[in-house]
C-alpha cells in the first residue's frame, strides 16, 4: 500500500495516492522514457531559438520584465455578455460524421444571471464528399463571398464551422441595443486562424469600438511561446513574486502578427488567490483604460467553484457544451428516425458500432 501525499493549495487539502506506474509503464522503453524527460526538463531550462512557427503559435520576443506588471482592482459593478460554443461527434461511421454544433450567449447585471439566448443549434451530416459545400454555406453566410481554403478533413470541418459560429453570435449581439462600457467576453482569442476570416472580425472590432463595448477573448489554453517554453508559467512565476496576493496584468508586444490578431493580448491574474494566469485578448473603445477592463471581469472572477475565471463564461460553457447523456439522446433519435425512413437495424449496428465502447467498458 502507498503512502499518501498531501498537497496543499489555498482552497482544500486534497490526498493524492501515487499511481502503479509498473502497471502503467508496462511495454513502455525506459530509455525513451528517460530521453522525453530529459528533452523536457532542458527546453525549459535552455530554450531553443527559432522554434518552428505552427497555426496559431505567437512567439514573444524580449525579456520578461518586472516593471511590466500593472496591478488593478476590482470594478464595484458591471454588466457581462459571454459567448460560446460546443460540438460532439454524434455518429461516426469512418466516412463521414454526424455532429452536433450549438452557440449561445448569457447575460448578467452585476453578478445576478439576466438571461440566456436560445441555443443556435445544428446537426450536419458530414462527408468528405461534400465538406466544401456545407462549409462555403456557413461561410458566405457569416463571413460573405467565397471561402479562399477549404478544410482538410472532418474534424477541422467541425472545428472551423463552429468557429464561425462563435463569430456571428458575437456579430448579432454588437448589433442589439447594448449599453456603453458592458463586456462582451468570449471563449477564445482575436485570433484570424481561419483563412479569410480577418473581414468578419475587422467588422466586429470596429462595432464594437462605435458602440463603445469592451470586447474581449479569455483562452483557457495558450499557445504563446518564448523560445520553446510555454511563456504563461514563466510570467506566472515572477508574478507571484511580483505582486504576491495581488491581481494584475502583463501586456505583450506582438508587432509581427497584426495581420491576424485584431486585439491587444495581455496576460492577467483575475484573483488574488487563483492558481491560474490567462492569456486576454483585449479590443477597446476610445477612453477606456486596460485597467478599467481587466476591473470588470476581476468583479465576475470571484465564484469559488471558477476562482480567477470569469462565472459567466463558465455558466455559458456548461450551458452549451453536450453531454454524454444529450449525446446518447441524439443517437437514439437518429436510429429511430433511420428506421422509420426504411434504413435496415443490421446495416444501422454495423455501420456506427465501435469496439473501443466494448474496450474502455471492462477497463
Amino acid at each position: 500500500m502507498h503512502d499518501s501525499i498531501t498537497f496543499t493549495n489555498p482552497y482544500s487539502t486534497l490526498k493524492y495516492a501515487p499511481p502503479n506506474f509498473h502497471r502503467m509503464l508496462r511495454g513502455l522503453n525506459q530509455k525513451e522514457l528517460e530521453n522525453v524527460v530529459g528533452q523536457m526538463v532542458s527546453d525549459m531550462d535552455e530554450p531553443q531559438p527559432g522554434s518552428a512557427q505552427e497555426k496559431g503559435i505567437i512567439e514573444i520576443k524580449g525579456d520578461i520584465a518586472e516593471s511590466n506588471f500593472q496591478g488593478f482592482s476590482k470594478s464595484e459593478n458591471a454588466i457581462m455578455l459571454a459567448v460560446d460554443g460546443g460540438s460532439a461527434t454524434i455518429l461516426n461511421a469512418g466516412s463521414f460524421v454526424v455532429a452536433g454544433m450549438r452557440v449561445g450567449h448569457v447575460e448578467f447585471h452585476e453578478k445576478q444571471f439576466n438571461s440566456a439566448s436560445e441555443p443556435e443549434f445544428h446537426l450536419l451530416h458530414l462527408a468528405s464528399g461534400h465538406l466544401e459545400k456545407y462549409y462555403e454555406i456557413f461561410f458566405e453566410k457569416i463571413v460573405g463571398g467565397e471561402p479562399p481554403d477549404y478544410p482538410k478533413g472532418l474534424e477541422e470541418a467541425v472545428g472551423r464551422i463552429r468557429a464561425l459560429m462563435e463569430w456571428s453570435q458575437v456579430e448579432k449581439i454588437l448589433y442589439q441595443d447594448i449599453p456603453e462600457g458592458v463586456v462582451l467576453a468570449f471563449d477564445g482569442a482575436m485570433w484570424a486562424g481561419i483563412k479569410g476570416v480577418g473581414t468578419l472580425l475587422e467588422r466586429i472590432v470596429e462595432q464594437a469600438r462605435q458602440k463603445k463595448i469592451i470586447l474581449c477573448g479569455i483562452s483557457k489554453k495558450s499557445m504563446l511561446t518564448q523560445g520553446s517554453r510555454p511563456l504563461i508559467p514563466m510570467v506566472q512565476m515572477l508574478g507571484d513574486d511580483v505582486l504576491p496576493e495581488a491581481t494584475w496584468h502583463y501586456p505583450l508586444e506582438t508587432g509581427n502578427y497584426s495581420e491576424k490578431l485584431f486585439g491587444k493580448i495581455y496576460l492577467a491574474k483575475l484573483h488574488s488567490r487563483s492558481q491560474y494566469v490567462f492569456r486576454v485578448d483585449l479590443s477597446l473603445p476610445d477612453g477606456v483604460k486596460a485597467e478599467e477592463a481587466f476591473g470588470k471581469l476581476a468583479y465576475y472572477a470571484d465564484d469559488p467553484t471558477y476562482v480567477g475565471y470569469p462565472y459567466p463564461l463558465a455558466r455559458v460553457h456548461n450551458d452549451i457544451a453536450f453531454s454524454r447523456m444529450e449525446v446518447n439522446d441524439l443517437k437514439a433519435m437518429l436510429r429511430a428516425e433511420a428506421l422509420q425512413k426504411g434504413m435496415n437495424p443490421k446495416e444501422w449496428q454495423l455501420t456506427f458500432q465501435d469496439f473501443h465502447e466494448i474496450l474502455d467498458t471492462s477497463r
